[in-house]
């Protein structure tokens, strides 16, 4: 008799949640499939079981139902190039979606923060580190890390070897990213062939990403598991378990010698946030783990790829490489003086400049979406959303959105010259979201400018290059892993040095 009270009541349970989800509840008037309203599994299928389609598909309920879609239970999606900034840039007070806090396994990290104003304050004590500034400080550095590796490319000449660029870039942003925020030096540039690099194991989380969205348990039950049994799980994350203990020593080491040696020339995150005026539960070394973490997968894989897709489109279109290195060999008669790579130089040079737009443009960045929620009634058309709703936009809809660009697909920089407008007649600018925009916009956007302007302006100004068995399919995102994933069996972006 338990047993069937129990049954009933599980039933009874079930078909009330059916009823709410699909009738009661606040979003049941929006359009999108009912099986989307009904249950999260729904998004499982297309990220999970069809690995990394879910984004796609929202772009065919879109073309079904129209700009804005009902995805999941609490969740509302919306396709409007111009409502982007209403959403992400113009409230201060956004909060982030906590069901995609657990995401990297990163919960602690600033990206992470749900809270708004937790987020402003972890992020003002890292703001210092990354503004123009202090990015300009490290400038000597990162050329010296180009010289290196241009120097290395050069060999491939010689040789006749085919370059695998796209390892190079991965080594050369790693070793920026970890030298310049924890003074790590992991040398990447220096192994063979740029074989050793942090790609496959960031790649690899950011994928799993996917399945860690309905089943937020996994990240701390595989912290908690004997590093063998990980590394045997996911050969690839090897390096993000050596990178985690690296921190860790790293973080030891500071407090310890915090007051009785002088602070570095160029002091890590670890220095700015240690002696920042956070409180002390914010500096405890976990936290600080995470959060140097998710710098460096951030900072390493988009202007890795940025540089990739620069690479690939430059290559591809004669009439777009003869001008950019008609215009470099104009601006840098000789590349090997001391100031011949200056990124304020570099940045006053139009067509590169539009060169790296398109590029970035290209990339996409964060392919997955991202949602917001707010505390009141958000208007959307003729449209009220609810307060405390999830609302998100992918950055691929606005990146490729002919009414925005007219001919999105084409890689044209041209459209990026003078006082270049979109066709609603807005700057194009307005429509230039990469880098994210308002209180969560990306941290590291100064870095990335300058490790973008001296990589492509050295690599074109040093060298001739010509791709090697190397096609569209090779940068097109055929997947979304969190970040743009092409096709599984490619062999990356190959190039020979003529």
């Amino acid at each position: 008799m338990a047993v069937i009270v129990l049954l009933a009541l599980l039933g009874a349970a079930l078909a009330y949640r059916v009823a709410y989800r699909l009738y009661l509840s606040p979003l049941a008037k929006f359009p999108g499939p009912k099986l989307a309203a009904l249950s999260t599994w729904y998004e499982f299928y297309y990220d999970v079981i069809k690995k990394g389609q879910f984004s796609f598909h929202i772009d065919d309920l879109h073309n079904k139902y129209g700009p804005i879609v009902r995805i999941s239970p609490e969740e509302l999606h919306i396709k409007d190039s111009t409502f982007w900034d209403e959403l992400y840039a113009r409230n201060p007070k956004q909060a982030k979606y906590k069901r995609n806090a657990a995401r990297l396994g990163n919960k602690t990290s600033t990206f992470s923060t749900t809270d708004p104003q937790l987020h402003r304050l972890r992020r003002s004590a890292l703001n210092p580190m990354f503004s123009k500034q202090a990015i300009r400080k490290f400038e000597l550095t990162v050329r010296d890390k180009l010289i290196y590796m241009c120097d290395k490319i050069a060999l491939y000449k010689e040789s006749g070897s085919v370059l695998t660029i796209n390892k190079a870039f991965s080594c050369l942003t790693g070793d920026i990213i970890t030298k310049y925020c924890f003074g790590i030096g992991y040398e990447h540039l220096k192994s063979p062939d740029f074989q050793d690099n942090f790609h496959d194991a960031f790649f690899a989380l950011a994928g799993f990403g996917h399945v860690v969205l309905h089943f937020p348990w996994l990240h701390p039950l595989m912290r908690r598991m004997p590093d063998s049994w990980r590394t045997t799980m996911n050969p690839a994350i090897a390096k993000i378990i050596r990178l985690r203990k690296d921190l860790q020593h790293k973080i030891s080491s500071i407090r310890s010698e915090k007051g009785a040696v002088p602070p570095p020339e160029h002091p890590t995150i670890f220095h700015a946030v240690l002696e920042s005026s956070l409180p002390d539960f914010e500096k405890s070394p976990g936290r600080l783990v995470n959060e140097a973490q998710l710098l460096i997968g951030a900072g390493l894989e988009t202007t890795a790829w940025a540089l990739c897709n620069a690479i690939f489109y430059i290559l591809s279109d004669q009439a777009v490489h003869d001008r950019l290195r008609q215009e470099l060999f104009n601006a840098i008669p000789d590349p090997s003086a001391a100031d011949a790579f200056n990124l304020l130089h570099l940045e006053s040079l139009p067509y590169l400049k539009a060169c790296i737009k398109e590029s970035v443009r290209f990339s996409i960045g964060v392919t997955t979406r991202t949602a917001r929620v707010f505390s009141s009634p958000l208007p959307y058309s003729d449209w009220v959303i609810p307060p405390n709703t999830p609302v998100s936009m992918t950055m691929t809809d606005i990146n490729f959105d002919d009414y925005v660009y007219g001919d999105a697909r084409k890689f044209r920089p041209e459209r990026w010259l003078g006082n270049a407008t979109a066709k609603d007649g807005k700057p194009l600018d307005h429509y230039f979201v990469a880098f994210g925009r308002g209180p969560r916009g990306c941290l590291g956007i100064n870095l990335a400018h300058l490790e973008l302007y001296t990589t492509i302006a050295s690599i074109f100004r040093r060298f001739k290059l010509e791709l090697f068995e190397t096609d569209h399919t090779d940068v097109e995102m055929i997947a979304d892993m969190f970040l743009p994933c092409p096709k599984p069996d490619t062999k990356g972006i190959r190039v020979k040095v003529v």
